[in-house]
C-alpha cells in the first residue's frame, strides 16, 4: 500500500505546487496556515493517523478495507495542508519589488562560487539576512547600479520601512562577479562559515520565468529555500559569529571543515593546468560534495559520457564510510571489550556506528537528498529489525520518501529526490538476494569467474538505463547514450577506486595531511586519466556520432513509459502480460503519421534582443524545417546558445532529415559561429545570410538578396528585399514572403489587431492557404527602396491572392511603412518579441 500511496501524494503535491501561486488566499487564510501551531497539530494528526494502523489486525476484512480507504484519505489530506503551509511559509518572506537596503549576512555554510578576478569567476552564497534597513540615505541617495548590457547605469530605489521587517531572516542568494562591478569586492575571498558581513544588496525578485534550456531557477531556489536574490553593491564589515545551539554549532565547525579543504585544494589555483585544475575539483567534490570548482566544460563532459550522478555525493558514498566505520569499531570491540555484547547485540551496536556516521558524512556534505534518504533507510532497516516488523523494503523505501516530502513538500521539485528513490527501487526490483550477492563477491577471488560477473554487471547496467530512461529524459529532456558503455567502468572506479582513497584521505588530513596529499594526488591522478581519455575518445574520434536520446513523443508518451517501467518494477500485482498495451501505444506515438500542416514556433532563447523562429512544413508524407533567425540589437550570444539551440531542434525532430535551409533576416554576423557548429550536428541543406560577409571555413552561404526563391510541395519562400550591392546596411536586411497551400499554426507568439489602422485579426479562417510576411527591419528606407524597385520589377510585388489568409508578422520596433502598409490591410498581424 505505501507505494501506492507515495505515488498518489507525490502526484497531488506536484499539481499543488505548481499552481498554487494561482490561487487567491485572503487574510484569514494566510493566518491560518501561517501559524506556526498548526505545524505542530498537523504532525500530531499525522502520528495519530499512522499510529492506527496498528488496530487494523483486529478488524475483519470488508472493516480492514474501509479502514486502509480512510487513512489514504486522511494521509493525502494532510499532506495537502501541510504543503500549503509551506508555500504561505516560503511566500512570508518573499519581496515583491526591487530594493536596496543595508543587512547583515550570516554565513552558515560554503559558498558555490569562488570570487577570484584573476581567474574571473564569480562569487555566489546562500546566506540569511538579519538586521535589516532601508539603504542610509547619505550613502546610497542616488545609487547607479552598473549594467554591463546596457550603457546607461540604472536607478534604484531604496526598501521602505514597512517592507524590510518582512524580510527580516530571510534567505537569499548573495552573487558579485568580478567582471560586472566597479566597486573593490576582494574582500569575498576572505568569507568564511560563521561570519558576519554588513552589506549594502540590490534585492531582486526571483525571476519565475523557465530559461531557453529548460531550467527552471525558481524552482530550483525555492528548494533550497532562498527568497530573493542579492547582488552584492559594497562590503562594510566582516565579522565572526558563533552558533546559538549545539547542533548550530556543529553545523559550522563542519561546514569549516569543508572551507579548509576547499582552501587547500585552491591554493596556487591559477598555476595549475586546466585539466589538472579540474581533476582536483572533481576530487574535492567526490569527498565534500563542494562542486564549486568544477566549470561548466568538465560538467559538460561528465553529461556526454553520461556519469553526472557520480558527481554527487550518493548513497553509496555515506554507506561506504559507514560501513568502514562500523567495521573498525566493531572490530575494536572484538578484540578488547567482548563484555558488551552481553548487554548489546553486535549488530545493534555495528547499526548505532553506521546511523551515527551517516548522520554525520551527511551533515558534512550538505545534507543532499540521496545522502538523506540513505541516513532514513539505515534508520528505518534498524527500527524494522528492532521491532520485527513486518515491512518489506520497497515499503520502507516509500514511508521514507513520504517522510522526506513531510519535512518539506519542495523536495518534490528536485530531480536528485526522484533519481535517488528509483534507482534504488529498481535495483531493489532486480532481485538479487543475499546470497547471489555474497557469491558475486566471491567471484573476485576466482578470475575464471570474471567474464560471467562482468557478463552480470552489464546485464545490471542495462536494465537500470533502460528503466530509469523515461524519468531522465523528462527531467533532462535528452540522455546520452555513451553512459551505457562509460558507466560499466566508471561506477566500479569511482566506487571501489576513488571515492574510498577520496575518503581516507579527508580522515587521515587532521593526522598526516602528508599522507592524505599522496592519496588525493592518486585520486587525482586517475581522474585526470578517465578525463583525458573521454575527451579523446567521446570528443575527437567519436564527436560526429550523436550521442543524444530525446523523446519522440509527448507527454503522453512519457505516461505510457512510466506506466510500462511500473509494471515491471513494482509489486506484481497486475499481470505482466498488460505490457504489452503501452509498448504498442508507445510505438505509434514514436512512429511518424504527420498530417498536412504548416507550423511557425517561436523558440525560447536567453540571448538578448534575438529571435528564432522554427517552421514546419507537412504535406502528409515528408516534413520540411526552415530556421529563421533575426539579430533585434543583441550584441552577443550566450556561451550555452548552440547547444540550447541544437536541443531544441533535436526536439522538434530536425535531426532526422535536417534542415532545409536556415535564414538570417539580419546582417549582423553574430549568428554565423553558431550556424557553422549547427552544421556540424545536423544537415543544413543552404543557408541564407543577409548583408555582406565573408564566408566561413567551414560552411558557405548565401547573400540573402530580393528576388531569391526556394519552392517546394505545397511552401514557397521568397526574398523580398536585401541588395548587398548597396554599401547600405540598411538596405540589406533580408524580409521574406512565405506561401503554403496549408493554413498556419502559431505557437509561442502573440496575435494583435490594434497594433496599426486597418489591421484586423478575423474572427474565423475559413481559408485554407497562408501568406506570411516576415517583416522585422526598424528602417524605413528599406521599404521605400523596395516599392520603388517594385516598379520595375514586378516579381518583387507581394503577392496578392484572396484565397490566402494573409499573416504579417513584426517587432515592436518594427518601421511604420506606408508603402507596405495598403497592402496588408487585410492582415493578422503576429507580434514577435
Amino acid at each position: 500500500m505505501a507505494i501506492w500511496l507515495f505515488g498518489l501524494i507525490s502526484a497531488v503535491l506536484l499539481v499543488l505546487l505548481g499552481t498554487v501561486e494561482g490561487f487567491w488566499f485572503d487574510e484569514f487564510w494566510l493566518q491560518i496556515f501561517g501559524d506556526d501551531r498548526l505545524s505542530i497539530g498537523l504532525t500530531a494528526a499525522l502520528l495519530l493517523t499512522m499510529g492506527s494502523v496498528l488496530l487494523w489486525p483486529k478488524l475483519d476484512k470488508l472493516l480492514r478495507r474501509a479502514a486502509k480507504l480512510v487513512f489514504g484519505v486522511l494521509m493525502l489530506g494532510l499532506f495537502i495542508i501541510k504543503a500549503l503551509t509551506a508555500y504561505v511559509a516560503y511566500e512570508k518572506l518573499t519581496p515583491k519589488s526591487r530594493h536596496i537596503i543595508s543587512a547583515t549576512a550570516y554565513i552558515d555554510t560554503i559558498s558555490d562560487g569562488v570570487y577570484d578576478p584573476v581567474m574571473g569567476s564569480a562569487y555566489r552564497q546562500v546566506a540569511t539576512i538579519h538586521h535589516i534597513k532601508p539603504a542610509s540615505a547619505s550613502k546610497m541617495q542616488a545609487l547607479d547600479v552598473f549594467n554591463p548590457f546596457n550603457d546607461g547605469a540604472m536607478a534604484v530605489p531604496a526598501l521602505d520601512s514597512s517592507a524590510h521587517q518582512a524580510m527580516e531572516g530571510a534567505t537569499v542568494m548573495l552573487s558579485a562577479h568580478p567582471n560586472f562591478t566597479k566597486t573593490n569586492l576582494d574582500e569575498l575571498s576572505n568569507l568564511k562559515p560563521a561570519m558576519a558581513v554588513s552589506m549594502q544588496l540590490l534585492i531582486t525578485p526571483i525571476d519565475r520565468t523557465v530559461s531557453a534550456d529548460g531550467f527552471d531557477a525558481n524552482q530550483w531556489l525555492k528548494t533550497r529555500h532562498v527568497h530573493a536574490n542579492a547582488q552584492i553593491l559594497s562590503i562594510d564589515e566582516i565579522k565572526p559569529r558563533s552558533a546559538q545551539s549545539p547542533r548550530a554549532q556543529l553545523g559550522l565547525k563542519l561546514e569549516q571543515y569543508r572551507q579548509r579543504l576547499r582552501t587547500h585544494f585552491y591554493q596556487n589555483w591559477s598555476t595549475k593546468t586546466y585539466a589538472q585544475a579540474q581533476a582536483d575539483a572533481v576530487t574535492l567534490s567526490l569527498m565534500t560534495g563542494d562542486r564549486a570548482l568544477i566549470d561548466k566544460s568538465t560538467k559538460d563532459l561528465y553529461q556526454l559520457a553520461g556519469i553526472s550522478h557520480l558527481l554527487a555525493i550518493s548513497g553509496t558514498h555515506v554507506l561506504f564510510l559507514a560501513m568502514i566505520l562500523s567495521t573498525v569499531v566493531t572490530g575494536i570491540t572484538d578484540r578488547f571489550a567482548l563484555n558488551i555484547y552481553q548487554t548489546l547485540p553486535r549488530w545493534q551496536i555495528r547499526m548505532a556506528v553506521m546511523v551515527a556516521a551517516s548522520v554525520l558524512y551527511a551533515l558534512f556534505t550538505g545534507f543532499e537528498v540521496p545522502a538523506v534518504r540513505t541516513v532514513y533507510l539505515l534508520m528505518a532497516a534498524w527500527l524494522i529489525r528492532y521491532f520485527v516488523l513486518p515491512i518489506g523494503m520497497v515499503s520502507a523505501l516509500s514511508w521514507v520518501a513520504l517522510l522526506m516530502i513531510w519535512l518539506d513538500p519542495y523536495v518534490l521539485w528536485q530531480a536528485g529526490f526522484w533519481l535517488s528513490f528509483i534507482a534504488v527501487l529498481v535495483l531493489m526490483r532486480y532481485e538479487l538476494s543475499e546470497a547471489q550477492l555474497a557469491s558475486d563477491i566471491s567471484v573476485l577471488w576466482q578470475p575464471k569467474l570474471w567474464p560471467q560477473a562482468a557478463w552480470q554487471l552489464a546485464k545490471l547496467q542495462f536494465w537500470l538505463f533502460f528503466a530509469m530512461l523515461p524519468l531522465s529524459i523528462l527531467l533532462f529532456g535528452k540522455i546520452s547514450i555513451w553512459g551505457l558503455v562509460v558507466n560499466l567502468f566508471a561506477i566500479g572506479l569511482f566506487g571501489f577506486v576513488v571515492v574510498p582513497l577520496n575518503l581516507l584521505a579527508g580522515s587521515l588530513f587532521w593526522l598526516l595531511p602528508q599522507l592524505a596529499d599522496g592519496l588525493w594526488f592518486l585520486a587525482s591522478s586517475l581522474l585526470y586519466a578517465l578525463h583525458e581519455a573521454l575527451n579523446f575518445s567521446l570528443g575527437h574520434q567519436l564527436g560526429a556520432i550523436s550521442a543524444w536520446w530525446y523523446a519522440p513523443f509527448t507527454m503522453a508518451g512519457f505516461l505510457l513509459c512510466f506506466l510500462l517501467v511500473g509494471l515491471l518494477i513494482l509489486p506484481k500485482v497486475l499481470p505482466r502480460s498488460l505490457m504489452l498495451m503501452p509498448i504498442l501505444a508507445i510505438v505509434f506515438l514514436a512512429s511518424d503519421h504527420s498530417q498536412p500542416s504548416l507550423v511557425l514556433m517561436h523558440l525560447p532563447t536567453d540571448s538578448q534582443q534575438t529571435s528564432q523562429l522554427l517552421l514546419i512544413q507537412s504535406d502528409g508524407q515528408k516534413k520540411r524545417h526552415w530556421l529563421i533567425l533575426n539579430d533585434l540589437g543583441a550584441k552577443s550570444l550566450r556561451a550555452n546558445h548552440s547547444n540550447t539551440l541544437i536541443d531544441q531542434l533535436h526536439r522538434q525532430g530536425v535531426a532526422r532529415s535536417g534542415l532545409d535551409g536556415v535564414i538570417v533576416q539580419s546582417t549582423s554576423a553574430i549568428f554565423m559561429p553558431m550556424i557553422a557548429e549547427l552544421a556540424t550536428r545536423m544537415p543544413v541543406h543552404r543557408y541564407w545570410q543577409a548583408g555582406n560577409h565573408q564566408p566561413l571555413a567551414s560552411l558557405r552561404h548565401e547573400p540573402c538578396q530580393a528576388g531569391m526563391t526556394w519552392q517546394a510541395d505545397g511552401l514557397m519562400l521568397r526574398a523580398l528585399t536585401g541588395w548587398h550591392e548597396i554599401d547600405d546596411e540598411r538596405v540589406q536586411h533580408c524580409e521574406i514572403e512565405l506561401l503554403s497551400d496549408q493554413s498556419l499554426t502559431v505557437m509561442g507568439m502573440s496575435m494583435a489587431s490594434d497594433a496599426l489602422p486597418g489591421i484586423m485579426e478575423q474572427s474565423s479562417n475559413t481559408k485554407n492557404k497562408t501568406q506570411l510576411i516576415f517583416n522585422t527591419s526598424s528602417e524605413p528606407l528599406l521599404w521605400q527602396l523596395w516599392e520603388m524597385m517594385c516598379a520595375s520589377d514586378e516579381s518583387l510585388k507581394i503577392t496578392n491572392d484572396l484565397s490566402h489568409q494573409r499573416y504579417w508578422l513584426s517587432t515592436s520596433r518594427t518601421a511604420n511603412s506606408d508603402a507596405l502598409n495598403p497592402k496588408l490591410s487585410d492582415a493578422s498581424q503576429i507580434i514577435l518579441e
